[in-house]
């Protein structure tokens, strides 16, 4: 759970009822001791001077009524709506503000003035259809989208940190579910459009950043510009069978001409666990286990067996779980914090009178798992240009650290674009984003920290000293001191991105012009593990290991993506009323996916960390060249598609509207490399018209 500090004014309001109480001459006597306290503590409410304010709402275009508008009172919950003729009626002090606003229309505050009438006039709210939204491979007017396309708007992702801007998605955008599927620092939700296009596993939608297919979570909340998500078939249509689970535009900032400005931000969350399940403490858990043992009929011999709720007395078992009989040599504990009770067994008609001390550790091990943490981003920025040339450049760190121990999220992106005119019709874009990111979850499941962790032994001493240096092992990874397994674990995970691209574009006439795109995108991550040699808790006293092979894993995943394609853009106007846009062009998309990874034992030490140490490499499969299942090369290393697109619209006098998709064809080429050096082709050709009027 994270909190945002924002300062806000909050207003309470309180309502009074008035009781009657029937007395024995039968009166009724009316209490009116809770009003009188109210003014009298508020003696401002005796002064205040309210009056019926009524007014209309009107259209200030053509001055006809508006019904339905909201009229509400700034800094208080009061407010009305108009009537059928826009009218309304609301009770407010002279100098007071009131917000008019209306679907469609632009919000207005006025204030209260002497007199008793008021008229608002609302402007209609023209500027939202005349809205640039992106689209695949250009841009439209709002107005002249018939296709299902939402966007998302930028004050969303200024109101918190955010790793990445799926969860800015969240709630956002009809039609889109957006769910966390791990808790972990930096983890991208699962993203699905119009309920998935399978009923088993829908997959994800296409992500295209500056025209780049690639992921979203090095990208800077900051430096994104708009974000448009294309939902039904017409609108993704135009990236072909890629496109099937939707399409995700991201668009981020460029220079502008004017004056060089640098831009520095600060942004801080407050992360605390959420209230989870409450177990037992010490004493509940010893004697209900322990009655419960006893009703099903198991002897006291027996019961005494049981890890935290037994009688151990072995000198590992004494040592790891605070709970021992009662005797004359252990009652000075009672002075140091143990607690006293009576044992259910007592009660079996033998006579006799035990009593168990324990010390109850019930919490302590939550405590040691969940923390409270903060998010961090800083984030600087600096712009500016002139009519020949534009640069943008921004450096972002981002730091979270998980409420659970051993979880975090560090990035950190650097970014830097610009444009410049080598002549007045010829102007060359470059940019380049590198980011580094490093990202930690726990140690082990999240079902065994959450449920299993949680609810161990309340009489288990998670510490081995007094001075709590020491963790316990306890059984193993999931029932013991989360610190001693962090501690037996060298984890370190690497996340390089770099994404180049380059554009030109040739104005051949006024209406006319050509734009070629290229650009590399290079994904790389690398995860390297050591286990250290461990020990439970029995193994530990004994002086003993109880796993000592020393496994070292080492993978390395790397896709490095070309893209290039060209169009030919043709918009002109004719007679101020008939709008025609044209476009066609080609596309070059190709993947290469290299995946390693090692698997090492029985390193003779622990200096070296790495898997060159190691002395065993199983034949297990866990080492070798993995060849992973990709969403548009399944089961190969690589692909190349080429598509040829294009889209044709025409308006006039905002009034009649023609879209078409002519039938696209795409070559798609996979590559497969086995061992036998014999390489595979598949071919497939696929065309899908799309035409909307």
């Amino acid at each position: 759970m994270s909190y945002i500090i924002i300062i806000k004014k909050i207003i309470f309001t309180m309502r009074y009822q008035t009781k009657n109480f029937q007395t024995k001459n039968g009166k009724t006597i009316y209490v009116v001791a809770m009003w009188l306290f109210t003014f009298l503590s508020c003696p401002h409410l005796l002064f205040s001077q309210t009056k019926a304010i009524h007014g209309y709402v009107l259209s200030a275009a053509h001055h006809k009524p508006l019904s339905g508008a909201s009229i509400s009172l700034v800094g208080s919950p009061q407010g009305v709506f108009s009537n059928p003729d826009g009218s309304f009626v609301i009770h407010v002090e002279e100098n007071d503000q009131l917000t008019v606003g209306y679907t469609g229309y632009v919000s207005q505050t006025v204030t209260v003035a002497a007199g008793d009438t008021l008229t608002v006039l609302l402007q209609q709210q023209e500027s939202r259809l005349n809205d640039i939204i992106v689209v695949g491979y250009g841009t439209q007017k709002r107005k002249d989208l018939t296709s299902s396309i939402a966007t998302l708007d930028n004050q969303t992702l200024a109101s918190a940190p955010r790793a990445n801007i799926g969860s800015a998605l969240q709630g956002s955008v009809p039609g889109l579910q957006v769910v966390n599927i791990s808790g972990t620092p930096g983890a991208s939700p699962k993203i699905i459009l119009r309920g998935g296009a399978s009923i088993n596993a829908p997959g994800d939608p296409l992500v295209v950043i500056d025209g780049i297919v690639r992921s979203y979570n090095d990208i800077s909340s900051e430096d994104i510009a708009s974000v448009t998500i294309l939902k039904d078939a017409s609108a993704t249509a135009i990236y072909g069978a890629r496109a099937n689970n939707g399409v995700i535009l991201i668009t981020t900032k460029q220079g502008k001409a004017g004056h060089s400005r640098l831009t520095y931000k600060y942004t801080a969350g407050y992360n605390q666990n959420r209230g989870d399940y409450q177990y037992l403490d010490a004493h509940d858990f010893i004697y209900y286990n322990r009655l419960g043992n006893l009703n099903s009929g198991r002897t006291l011999s027996q019961v005494n067996q049981s890890r935290g709720y037994g009688l151990l007395t072995d000198a590992a078992n004494l040592a790891s779980f605070d709970i021992q009989l009662l005797t004359d040599q252990n009652r000075y504990l009672l002075s140091k914090g143990w607690q006293k009770m009576a044992d259910p067994y007592n009660g079996d008609g033998q006579g006799r009178n035990d009593s168990i001390i324990y010390k109850d550790h019930s919490g302590e091990v939550k405590d040691l798992v969940f923390r409270n943490t903060q998010t961090q981003d800083h984030y600087v920025s600096a712009m500016g240009g002139n009519d020949k040339g534009k640069y943008f450049a921004s450096f972002d760190y981002y730091n979270e650290d998980g409420i659970i121990v051993g979880s975090s999220y560090k990035r950190f992106t650097g970014t830097i674009n610009g444009s410049y005119k080598i002549k007045p019709n010829v102007e060359v874009t470059t940019g380049v984003n590198l980011s580094t990111a490093g990202q930690y979850g726990i140690a082990t499941s999240d079902a065994n920290v959450i449920y299993r962790t949680m609810a161990l032994w309340p009489t288990f001493n998670p510490w081995i000293d007094s001075a709590h240096t020491q963790p316990n092992p306890g059984v193993g990874v999931s029932d013991g001191n989360p610190l001693y397994w962090l501690e037996k674990m060298k984890r370190t995970n690497t996340n390089n991105k770099i994404t180049a691209n380059a554009s030109l574009k040739w104005d051949i006439l006024p209406h006319l012009f050509v734009k070629g795109t290229g650009s590399i995108y290079y994904n790389e991550i690398v995860n390297q593990s050591y286990q250290f040699p461990t020990s439970n808790y029995t193994d530990l006293f004994a002086g003993k290991l109880s796993s000592y092979t020393r496994d070292a894993y080492n993978s390395n995943n790397s896709a490095f993506q070309q893209q290039y394609n060209a169009t030919v853009n043709y918009n002109n106007t004719f007679g101020g009323l008939h709008d025609i846009s044209v476009m066609a062009g080609a596309e070059y998309y190709g993947l290469k996916n290299n995946s390693l990874y090692v698997h090492g034992q029985n390193a003779p030490t622990d200096d070296i960390t790495t898997a060159n140490a190691s002395t065993l490499f199983p034949a297990d499969g866990s080492n070798g060249v993995a060849k992973p299942s990709l969403r548009l090369c399944p089961l190969l290393e690589g692909c190349s598609i080429v598509m040829i697109t294009g889209f044709y619209l025409q308006r006039y006098s905002d009034r009649m509207l023609f879209q078409a998709l002519p039938p696209k064809t795409a070559l798609a080429i996979s590559r497969a490399f086995p061992e036998d050096g014999i390489s595979r082709m598949r071919n497939f050709i696929s065309s899908q018209p799309s035409v909307m009027s």
